[in-house]
């Protein structure tokens, strides 16, 4: 059974990663466009919103799997008692 639950948890956990990356990097990138708009008074270029769509994509994917592997992590500990035991 224990090597059903990590199978469980690594396939939850990336797939919840995966459906938060889509929302969370388009909020990233509108308060990212948002303040570097306000901080320059002016509209960007198209350079400028290439790079920051590159530094949202890293930043959300990162924020994203890192947040859907710890809450899998606490789920699976408070229904099965956890994976590490």
């Amino acid at each position: 059974m224990k090597d059903w639950l990590i199978i469980w948890y690594g396939a939850t956990s990336f797939l919840m990663g995966l459906l938060l990356y889509f929302p969370m990097r388009k909020l990233i990138l509108a308060m990212s466009a948002n303040r570097a708009h306000r901080r320059l008074k002016r509209d960007l270029t198209d350079e400028e919103m290439k790079n920051l769509r590159k530094k949202s994509m890293y930043l959300s994917i990162i924020i994203s799997m890192t947040f859907s592997f710890l809450y899998n992590r606490v789920m699976m500990f408070k229904f099965f008692g956890g994976l590490g035991q």
